[in-house]
């Protein structure tokens, strides 16, 4: 038995002796750099690319025993640009069929790649150009140089790679960097084989900064051009979509098609990757779940077309389906689609553009410094309108929703049309159900007019007051069914453009309605103060019931002035002018209040001195002050109006006086000429 392990002692020592003498003769005979004929040949046979070692080959035992390829790009020999370069390539070695003489790679490990993807105006991507065209790589000479050569990688492994992306057809530039990429058995002989990506991409027009992971079987088939997905996961959280993605024929006349879906997950942390999104206004992680239940797609080189789209939120479902043609030299693009939806609420779904004051009596320094910025935050950041999008493409769609909640409004059900043709758009409603009523709008928007130019018009019909109060509580101060209807004209390149140019008239008819006038009465008390005969308004009731209400008011170049207003209550009338700022939340008016006398209809009754007489009036507030805060009276010109009424009572006084004396004057004349 001790002869045995002496044996056996002797022999391993003896193979352990022979493999170092092996490795001494093999890292100190053998040139690593006769390969570099061979492996570019075996690359570009196999690949149709210019494979093109510039550095040495060495041998290396880190991060894989094998060489070591330095100073590495790849060409198609077509384009000038580099499809990709390496700053160091590892590949390991089968140390079996080297000590024969063969070179046959197992795995491939790349570090600090670099890939080059770039298409031109035309719309040809450098990595997707026909290399037939380009000159044949010379095979290596047969002699000495030529060497069995197998590479057929079973493994790869790509570390902190980048790739940049610039396409002048679309204007993308974008960056994805930390590139890691792993799989086994890799091939591209249609033979499946698994892969696992991730990387961060970077856009720095838009901001983004994302980290993207993506794992799936590939089945490759270089050479017909054919790359399918299956069983794909594709995360960027909080989203996970999962599915199959297959590309046939990527070489010539690609064609594409997919069946995915997702996980339930947060909305708004989704579009936080792309939008800056207020924290504080962030919902919950178990609010907004939205779920990709199927998408169903395929296109090819003319367009795409949505067998199916169907997502949930929240419990409602919406559908959509469409059709997309590229742009070709005799027409535009071409979108048509069709969504049906259940019941949308956008409040839920979108942050508040308005908080409430915290409190009613906050410091006025304070509100007009807020005030300041926020004229000067909307004036920098004016948005201008998609118009060369609408110049650029013709789209039909249709619109079915169930129930719309926006702004605290509920509008069901909602039916429209879309036309955009020959960049004029148009947007057409049918009657929407709104507060027992109905709603109708059409919007026309000519993007081929400098400057654009903009028509809106709306009317309701038939809406409830008391309905509409239940979601706007600032109008409860009246009841009643009312109709409105709205015309204006806006002309601009921008959004800000379009409001300060904006014409037009709206105007509100109410009948029977109870209306309550506790401002008004507020108002005529503030002026009776002025008043020696007492309050003008002493014996009006809280709420009266008017048999007429009507109110127009007309833009005339935009919302900040020139506007002018009417309210027509039976014998009560409000007329004056003034306008908005939209940007810091305020009105400000100035308006004659008026108690008319017969014929009008006397529901307001006033001493007839008091009648048809205008009492100057300020309308001037912020939107979220309490209604009771909108309006006082200008008492300076109210104590004129009163010198002026004091003036007109001492004339018609005198006169009536003047007017008796020449009276008895005349009969004692004529008495005395009659004796």
């Amino acid at each position: 038995m001790s002869k045995l392990f002496k044996y056996l002692i002797f022999l391993l020592v003896g193979l352990t002796a022979f493999a170092l003498v092996l490795a001494v003769v093999l890292f100190t005979v053998i040139n690593p750099n006769r390969y570099k004929p061979a492996l570019e040949a075996a690359a570009s046979q196999q690949t149709g690319m210019q494979l093109r070692i510039n550095g040495d080959i060495d041998w290396t035992f880190r991060p894989v025993f094998g060489l070591s390829i330095a100073d590495v790009s790849l060409r198609n020999g077509v384009t000038p640009q580099e499809l990709a370069s390496f700053s160091s390539i590892a590949l390991k070695l089968d140390i079996g069929s080297l000590l024969s003489g063969n070179l046959a790679v197992q795995e491939f490990v790349a570090e600090d790649l670099y890939i080059n993807w770039f298409v031109d105006a035309q719309g040809q991507a450098n990595w997707l150009v026909n290399t037939a065209e380009a000159a044949p790589v010379t095979a290596p000479a047969t002699g000495s140089n030529e060497l069995p050569i197998d590479i057929n990688i079973a493994d790869i492994r790509v570390i902190n790679a980048s790739v940049a992306i610039r396409d002048l057809s679309s204007n993308i530039d974008t960056r994805l960097q930390n590139i890691d990429l792993r799989s086994q058995n890799t091939n591209l002989e249609n033979r499946p084989f698994p892969f696992e990506l991730s990387m961060r991409l970077i856009n720095e027009t838009g901001g983004q900064d994302l980290t993207l992971d993506l794992a799936s079987t590939a089945q490759v088939d270089f050479n017909a051009g054919n790359i399918d997905l299956n069983d794909m996961r594709f995360t960027l959280s909080p989203l996970v979509l999962s599915g199959d993605v297959s590309v046939t024929d990527f070489r010539n006349n690609m064609r594409w098609q997919t069946n995915l879906s997702s996980n339930t997950f947060n909305l708004s942390h989704l579009l936080a990757n792309f939008m800056v999104v207020d924290e504080d206004s962030m919902p919950a992680p178990n609010q907004q779940q939205f779920t990709i239940q199927t998408l169903e797609a395929n296109g090819d080189a003319a367009g795409a077309t949505l067998g199916g789209l169907t997502v949930a939120l929240d419990g409602t479902t919406a559908e959509l389906r469409g059709d997309y043609l590229f742009a070709t030299d005799t027409r535009q693009a071409l979108l048509a689609y069709n969504l049906n939806t259940g019941a949308i609420d956008l409040d839920s779904l979108l942050p508040a553009s308005l908080e409430e004051p915290a409190s009613a009596s906050a410091d006025a320094t304070a509100s007009g410094q807020n005030t300041a910025q926020s004229a000067v935050a909307t004036d920098n950041n004016d948005s201008p309108l998609p118009l060369d999008l609408l110049r650029s493409m013709d789209v039909r769609g249709e619109h079915t929703i169930a129930s719309l909640t926006a702004s605290g409004l509920q509008f069901s059900p909602v039916q429209f049309g879309l036309l955009l043709q020959n960049g004029v758009l148009n947007i057409d409603t049918q009657p929407i159900g709104f507060y027992d009523g109905e709603l109708d709008a059409t919007v026309t928007l000519n993007a081929t007019s400098s400057p654009a130019q903009l028509a809106i018009e709306t009317a309701l019909t038939g809406i409830s007051a008391s309905a509409l109060t239940d979601d706007l509580p600032r109008l409860d101060f009246f009841t009643g069914n009312f109709n409105a209807s709205t015309t204006h004209m806006m002309q601009g390149d921008t959004v800000n453009a379009l409001l300060d140019s904006i014409d037009g008239a709206s105007t509100l008819q109410v009948n029977d309605s109870s209306v309550d006038i506790t401002l008004l009465k507020r108002v005529f008390s503030a002026i009776s103060v002025l008043s020696p005969s007492g309050n003008i308004a002493a014996q009006w009731p809280d709420v009266v019931r008017f048999s007429n209400a009507e109110a127009y008011l007309l833009f005339n170049d935009g919302f900040t002035e020139n506007q002018e207003l009417n309210l027509q209550l039976d014998n009560f009338n409000v007329s004056g002018t003034g306008g908005l700022d939209l940007a810091a939340g305020e009105f400000d008016y100035r308006v004659d209040f008026t108690v008319l006398g017969e014929p009008a209809l006397q529901t307001l009754r006033v001493n007839e001195d008091f009648q048809n007489v205008a009492w100057p009036v300020r309308c001037e507030a912020a939107f979220t002050d309490t209604a009771l805060q909108y309006c006082s009276p200008d008492l300076q010109r109210v104590r004129e109006v009163f010198a002026a009424i004091a003036r007109d009572e001492i004339q018609q006084r005198a006169s009536e006086a003047v007017g008796e004396q020449v009276e008895r004057l005349r009969n004692r004349i004529q008495n005395l000429l009659q004796n």
